[in-house]
């Protein structure tokens, strides 16, 4: 497995949180667990993708994010003392997480101040990443935030070839990421189609032109 965020540590740091955890598997659209379960383990993603949702006030699920090898998700809940989990997380495909105990991960915090302040760490680049999000959302037109996360989600797809790059995501759910209506998500996408930058397909979008979807995302 490629240890992604673990590259961070030390090599005996790296070898000791994989050793604390136990390896998952889950199959696509099947939950790795619900917002309000109680909360016990993290989860580090080794292989496939997730979506992280939450309910709203009017009762629907919405996406916050598309994790993938490499991330964390769950740790959220070693903060709160109810413990308590804040999202669902759903398998987008078949995914497999090595999960840590929050035991065994006090554990190794306690044992290895590098591994402390790697979490300390990446929950600072989390409070960042959430910061950036409200103020694209006070201050960038719907439209771009579209291009901007199609572009956000090409990166966390690219399978490293020269085709297109295909996100398995309905236009319902890139709107939901970028914060816009599905009307609005719609418009955007068929310009770009028009372009020749994607391509709609049956519950996903095919990108064409990773440059210039990159271009239109900076300008």
């Amino acid at each position: 497995m490629d240890p992604g965020l673990l590259a961070a540590l030390p090599e005996a740091s790296r070898r000791a949180v994989l050793a604390a955890s136990v390896r998952r598997r889950y199959a696509r659209g099947e939950v790795v667990f619900h917002e309000g379960d109680l909360a016990e383990t993290v989860h580090l993603v080794a292989e496939g993708r997730a979506a992280v949702r939450r309910g709203t006030p009017a009762g629907d699920t919405v996406i916050l994010a598309v994790v993938g090898p490499g991330e964390l998700v769950g740790e959220m809940a070693m903060l709160s003392s109810e413990a308590r989990r804040t999202t669902t997380v759903v398998a987008l495909e078949p995914t497999v997480t090595m999960t840590i105990a929050f035991g065994e991960l006090d554990r190794l915090r306690r044992d290895d101040a590098a591994v402390d302040r790697f979490l300390l760490e990446l929950l600072a680049h989390r409070v960042r990443r959430l910061s950036d999000h409200l103020l694209e959302a006070l201050h960038v037109p719907v439209e771009h935030r579209v291009v901007r996360r199609l572009d956000a989600l090409c990166r966390a797809y690219d399978g490293g070839t020269h085709g297109p790059t295909l996100l398995p995501l309905t236009q319902s759910e890139i709107g939901e990421l970028a914060g816009a209506s599905r009307p609005v998500t719609n418009r955007v996408l068929r310009r770009l189609e028009d372009d020749g930058v994607v391509e709609l397909r049956r519950g996903a979008v095919a990108v064409l032109d990773r440059a210039a979807l990159a271009r239109r995302a900076r300008g």
